[in-house]
């Protein structure tokens, strides 16, 4: 009994330390120093302690000194300016870059901000690692981001300013880099900054979205140059619809006449807007740049106020479409596990009763590797597994990408173990990904995330003998419904999203869809009846079919079914409602001369594919189909 008590004591004392040092987080002002004179000797320490959603701003005072952090401002924080004593003596530094054992670009920063309403004053930011390639120093994503009087130092890739509908503002700051050292998906103003080019190179690579009315602007900035560098362009576009204005800047010689440049894709030409008005300077040959960038008028030039570029206006076009709010009451941050193989077998029994579960069994020819970092969402990683034969051939062999099913909700990427064990047993080096589900993200991050995972596939093909000409995705349900999105929007730069590598391609060379729909919104769908309780892919929007049916259309590979549409195999049950869209799609596809099967299994449950009787003629049939297609 005295063990008992003891043991019970022990554990209360724990539990009330927890609730008491949630408590204790903070809510007022702090002191960062290096000596021991302030609240705490580390600024991560300081950021850590502070309350989240703080009801009102507080300040943390970082005085002199080099802190050799990697720091994150997370999402849950607001309200909060971080001032340093001195401008130069006041220091955040680390040396990370791509390349660093798994590390991405986006995993390099010195400093990462994804919180609201963040300031910074008076600090210099620097990722020290040198000319390696990508090293950020600030990567933000934050929305009112405030960046004054700092200094932003390195070399390739030195401020990612992103977040599709951030706005972030730097005011006399100064920023150096190489190439496309400006880059990124935000609405930024940058008032009075000095830009300075080390090398040859760009200084902007936008990503702006394409309903966006204003990406990156600079007004009164000044840009220079190091001796080394003679042959500078004001920016490319990372993604098709960049959006990159100087306004009243100043120009060394080092800007080159044309000024842009297109990144090998003269499509991309019609698609960006890069202007200026009253540049001045050396590098300022205005009449030689090139022809698809714009000169504004002085009328033009005055509509670009502090006010209006932060306004939050989108582009006439987009205006009611996205003016609609998302519902967020799906995202709870909590795993839902309601749908798994059990379950399904469980449900199948009732009118299956000789319905078996697959097992894994991992086969003597097969290497397994699990838990492979794919990508980085910004607030966690993304995982993947990956099967492929033991037996090394001269001959590269076909990749397959296999996506869960659960409404878009539920299930996770091991559901599908034994179909990626038994085609890599087949000869295929096979990847089973996770993708965010609508309790953590609303569509299209998931799309984002599997078109990372392909990319990723891409990058790695060498390591697994892969033919990057032949990836096929396979899915089932939901999964299916993605597989077949994936594989429709083949180098549509929307559904790319940004994380992950991004100098691969995505594209998807065969689909195969198991039971997944081809239309949300179709005759024969059942999907988004909201009457009893929020349907699936409700929850997958933030909106009803009623409330925002053009993002249904967008979602549905229906819509972009077309010329460039991949071979297409369906696997379907005995449920009709699971393939709506699907003899539509084909008659799209026959009219290209496209290729495409289907087999029925009658009389069978939709999750077939996870039991047996039915597992071993799936695989056989997806076998088939991809040696047909993927010669």
């Amino acid at each position: 009994m005295k063990r008992f008590s003891s043991i019970f004591l022990i554990c209360l004392l724990l539990f009330s330390t927890k609730i008491y040092s949630q408590a204790l987080k903070v809510q007022h002002d702090l002191v960062v120093a290096k000596d021991g004179s302030g609240d705490f000797r580390y600024i991560q320490d300081a950021i850590n302690a502070v309350r989240v959603y703080l009801p009102k701003p507080i300040t943390i005072k970082i005085k002199k000194g080099i802190y050799k952090e990697k720091l994150e401002v997370y999402s849950t924080l607001t309200n909060i300016t971080f001032v340093g004593e001195s401008l130069d003596s006041t220091i955040i530094s680390y040396d990370d870059f791509s390349g660093k054992g798994k590390m991405e670009t986006f995993d390099s920063y010195t400093l990462k901000v994804l919180g609201n309403d963040i300031k910074f004053k008076n600090l210099t930011i620097e990722n020290t690692a040198g000319r390696v390639g990508q090293a950020v120093a600030l990567h933000v994503e934050g929305d009112r981001c405030v960046f004054e009087n700092c200094k932003f130092l390195g070399n390739q890739d030195t401020i990612f300013a992103s977040g599709e509908n951030s706005r972030q503002y730097f005011s006399k700051c100064y920023i150096e880099g190489t190439v496309d050292f400006i880059f990124g998906s935000s609405t930024a103003l940058f008032e009075n900054c000095h830009i300075h080019s080390k090398t040859d190179g760009y200084v902007t690579a936008a990503s702006t979205p394409k309903w966006v009315a204003y990406g990156y602007v600079f007004k009164d900035c000044k840009l220079t140059t190091d001796k080394a560098a003679t042959k500078v362009y004001l920016g490319r576009p990372w993604r098709d619809f960049a959006k990159t204005v100087f306004i009243n800047c100043e120009m060394d010689s080092h800007i080159l006449p044309e000024g842009w440049n297109n990144w090998g894709r003269p499509e991309t030409e019609k698609s960006t807007f890069y202007a200026e008005f009253g540049s001045k300077g050396a590098g300022t040959n205005t009449q030689n740049r090139v022809k698809w960038s714009h000169q504004l008028s002085e009328k033009e030039a005055l509509t670009y106020t502090k006010e209006e570029i932060f306004s939050g206006k989108l582009l006439t076009q987009y205006q009611d479409f996205w003016s609609k709010t998302p519902s967020l009451k799906g995202i709870t941050n909590v795993r839902d596990t309601s749908y798994s193989n059990y379950s399904a077998l469980k449900n199948s029994l009732k009118t299956h009763p000789n319905a078996t579960l697959v097992p894994e069994k991992t086969p003597e020819n097969v290497i397994e590797e699990r838990n492979i970092v794919f990508a980085n969402t910004g607030t966690r990683d993304l995982q993947l597994d990956a099967f492929y034969p033991k037996t090394k051939s001269k001959k590269l062999r076909p990749a397959v990408l296999i996506i869960h099913g659960g409404g878009w909700r539920t299930g996770n990427r091991s559901q599908h173990i034994p179909l990626a064990q038994r085609l890599a047993a087949l000869g295929y080096a096979t990847f089973t990904a996770e993708y965010r589900l609508s309790t953590e993200a609303l569509y299209p991050a998931g799309v984002h995330d599997l078109k990372a995972a392909v990319r990723w596939i891409r990058a790695n093909a060498k390591k697994y003998g892969i033919d990057t000409n032949k990836i096929a995705s396979v899915g089932f349900s939901a999964g299916g419904q993605l597989s077949a999105l994936l594989g429709n929007t083949n180098n549509l730069p929307k559904f790319e999203g940004n994380i992950g590598d991004l100098k691969h391609s995505s594209k998807i060379n065969a689909i195969v869809d198991i039971d997944g729909i081809l239309a949300y919104i179709h005759p024969e769908s059942g999907e988004g009846d909201d009457r009893k309780s929020t349907s699936a892919a409700t929850y997958w929007f933030g909106f009803s079919k009623e409330e925002n049916p053009e993002l249904w259309h967008e979602a549905s590979a229906l819509t972009h079914a077309g010329k460039n549409t991949p071979p297409t195999l369906f696997l379907n049950s005995s449920v009709d409602r699971m393939h709506a869209g699907r003899d539509d799609y084909r008659k799209k596809l026959d009219a290209f001369g496209i290729y495409s099967e289907v087999h029925t299994f009658e009389n069978s449950p939709h999750s077939f594919c996870l039991l047996s009787p039915w597992f071993d003629p799936t695989v056989e049939y997806i076998d088939t189909f991809l040696k047909k297609v993927l010669k």
